[in-house]
């Protein structure tokens, strides 16, 4: 059955993508809601369904069928500490933007880990996706509903050369970007005009200087490919992912030098490639 609003055969996509019991790694997720949600051990699981559910039919991703938008796994990357030491240092006014933030499950682990709500950003393009997280999390009136910006628009847009003009809110306000299933959709150019006029201009090297972080599916044999929608995707490897962030230098004046970890997939976690070259890269873009 084809549906009407997304063109996608979603008996095929529930087949393949969609998961009836939740991962084996959803603990931490389930320790978030509880102490920072107040959401008890009991009441967890079935709230999570409810509103993965809810999620599936307004876009049926392999992240949402799959419940990896629920994954905390980021809170062990080496930079994400980086950026939460940053964010809590005293005196600091860093701020954090979270680009494609879906249910803004960075943004909440932040603000439980201490840092002030008030310099939190998030964007998605889909507005139920951050309504989804105020029920997810159900902190519409908390500190973190009164303080966070958080921002429905397209960074894909053709504009006046800068996307969505819904994002220009954020212009030159943010010093740290998470990005994860993000960068993969863009060229060079593009990826420059997404993230970096949101930029600060301040401090240069690893110390105070804008950071770029996250994840995303990679390749060995990095290529562009046609996505399970028709969608066209920029599969990298490190070097090819080091291009790119030179050609964002070349379209914005900038100079960036970049880190990448390949780490290998389990069978079923990606559809993208069959030929076993897939992997899961984990990044970082230091403005130089």
């Amino acid at each position: 059955m084809t549906d009407s609003k997304t063109g996608y055969d979603l008996e095929q996509l529930k087949a393949r993508i969609y998961r009836d019991e939740l991962p084996g790694d959803i603990g931490p997720i389930q320790e978030l809601l509880k102490e920072y949600s107040g959401i008890p051990a009991e009441e967890a699981i079935a709230h999570l369904h409810a509103v993965r559910d809810k999620m599936w039919v307004v876009k049926p991703y392999t992240c949402i069928g799959s419940f990896r938008f629920l994954s905390l796994a980021f809170v062990d990357s080496p930079h994400y500490q980086a950026a939460l030491a940053r964010l809590r240092s005293p005196g600091s006014t860093a701020t954090f933007l979270d680009m494609a933030c879906c249910v803004g499950q960075v943004l909440r682990h932040l603000a439980w880990s201490g840092v002030d709500p008030t310099r939190l950003f998030g964007a998605d393009l889909e507005r139920p996706f951050i309504e989804a997280g105020f029920e997810l999390f159900r902190d519409r009136e908390a500190a973190f509903g009164r303080g966070a910006t958080l921002v429905v628009g397209d960074a894909l847009a053709e504009g006046q050369g800068e996307g969505d003009p819904a994002l220009e809110v954020l212009d030159g306000k943010i010093s740290i970007v998470h990005a994860s299933a993000f960068f993969h959709l863009f060229t060079g150019g593009e990826a420059g005009r997404a993230v970096l006029s949101r930029g600060r201009r301040e401090g240069r090297g690893r110390e105070g200087a804008a950071m770029i972080f996250g994840r995303q599916v990679a390749s060995t044999s990095p290529r562009e490919i046609q996505g399970v929608r028709g969608e066209r995707r920029f599969l990298h490897d490190g070097a090819s992912w080091q291009r790119l962030w030179d050609e964002v230098g070349e379209a914005t004046g900038t100079r960036w030098r970049t880190e990448v970890e390949m780490e290998g997939v389990e069978e079923g976690q990606t559809d993208h490639l069959a030929d076993g070259s897939t992997r899961r890269m984990n990044f970082v873009c230091f403005k130089v």
